[in-house]
């Protein structure tokens, strides 16, 4: 099907598996053949079956009054007992819409399976069977954004990757366009630690670095600021620290978000860019997150906690926290860099078009050096498309959109 090709689009690759039955899982069993040979020589083994059991914490030399509370303990029983707890909000699940759920309140606002499904302690074929039985015959949101919708992102994911050569690379990828990102060594610290001095993606990479997960859309917030929103890192760069760093890193959906969330592959409207400072008011007002994982910043009032940078230095004096001293100063200034950012990215689509349209490949191309966070030169920009070519209707119309968005920013 699909002449062989994977669908670039979740549209295109849930028609393709509507057409697909998805067996239903198979019962525990109620007894392992017993192919299993003891030991002949270790009398040891045979008397104390102990010695089988994982080694213990203290065994290992840890000291557990020095670890942090736990929030995702391991196992599949554990991971059962999730899936049963949220199944039982039953009107929940129904309702369930991944874009109305919160990126930073302070408990999670989504299932927080993903963890145990990347480990395989909930089988996704099981956790698919119960919600399905959960919403039959009820009134229940509808993909991509419901629940089922989440696990077929899943699966889009691992569809693309099993077929893409370099799927977790920028060179050598077909589906992902060529940018010439910049390399900052002091601004990913920056970003990895915590210390972009914009409190929102700073409170979402402490969170991460804590507890080992983050919210979808606290993902896509520090994403898009890494990358084509603020700091033109490359989104490997990203995928790397997330496969550290998260709990449920999964080798295709860490690669497949991080090159939607930059623009680079299956998601094309770049001038859409995350607020590091609007984007959490929405859902937190008041900065409750900020104030849980960004404590220089506790006593800040929620005026000015998502841009601290706007109190006066008797202000962060009286409030004890100074910019550039105990909290840092920001490290680019969004408003500004984020305009010049959608013209860089615009000047890539153009180029990468222009490749393809003289029958080269981009993905084995590489653009003329990184440079620095300014704008793309006049002499990159003319190459790429000829003058003499009229620009189709659909791009006028993207360009229009583009210089509107430019103008209300």
């Amino acid at each position: 099907r699909n002449g062989g090709k994977p669908p670039l689009t979740y549209q295109k690759y849930a028609s393709l598996a509507s057409a697909c039955k998805i067996s239903p899982p198979l019962p525990s069993p109620q007894k392992l053949p017993g192919t299993g040979v003891e030991p002949e020589k270790d009398s040891q083994e045979r008397k104390d079956r102990s010695c089988y059991d994982p080694p213990t914490m203290s065994e290992l030399d840890v000291d557990e009054g020095s670890l942090e509370e736990c929030k995702f303990p391991g196992g599949e029983t554990e991971a059962l007992r999730r899936m049963e707890q949220c199944l039982s909000r039953k009107a929940w699940i129904c309702n369930f819409e991944k874009p109305n759920t919160s990126p930073n309140s302070l408990e999670p606002s989504t299932t927080v399976l993903s963890p145990y499904l990347k480990f395989g302690c909930l089988s996704a074929r099981l956790f698919y069977s119960r919600i399905q039985e959960t919403i039959k015959g009820q009134k229940h949101s509808q993909p991509p954004v419901s629940l089922i919708g989440q696990m077929m992102w899943r699966e889009f994911y691992y569809c693309v990757a099993a077929v893409t050569p370099n799927f977790d690379k920028m060179a050598g990828n077909e589906v992902c366009i060529q940018v010439d990102w910049d390399t900052n060594k002091e601004y990913l610290e920056a970003w990895t630690k915590g210390r972009t001095g914009y409190p929102f993606i700073d409170a979402i990479m402490r969170q991460l670095r804590q507890e080992g997960w983050i919210h979808h859309l606290a993902r896509h917030a520090v994403a898009c600021f890494l990358t084509r929103g603020d700091l033109w890192i490359s989104w490997e760069e990203g995928q790397r620290v997330f496969e550290e760093l998260l709990l449920d890193a999964d080798w295709a959906l860490n690669a497949g978000n991080w090159m939607w969330l930059s623009a680079s592959a299956f998601f094309h409207q770049y001038f859409r860019v995350y607020s590091p400072v609007a984007f959490g008011k929405k859902t937190d007002p008041e900065g409750k997150y900020i104030k849980k994982y960004v404590p220089e910043l506790a006593r800040f009032p929620a005026g000015i906690i998502y841009e601290p940078w706007k109190a006066n230095l008797e202000t962060q004096k009286k409030l004890g926290c100074i910019i550039g001293k105990d909290y840092p100063k920001r490290i680019v200034v969004h408003e500004e860099i984020s305009k010049t950012n959608i013209q860089r990215m615009s000047a890539a689509y153009r180029r990468n078009k222009a490749l393809k349209e003289g029958g080269q490949s981009d993905a084995n191309v590489s653009e003329e050096g990184s440079g620095s966070a300014s704008k793309p030169s006049s002499k990159r920009t003319s190459t790429t498309v000829s003058s003499k070519t009229k620009p189709s209707p659909k791009k006028r119309k993207l360009e229009a959109t583009i210089t509107k968005f430019l103008k209300k920013k």
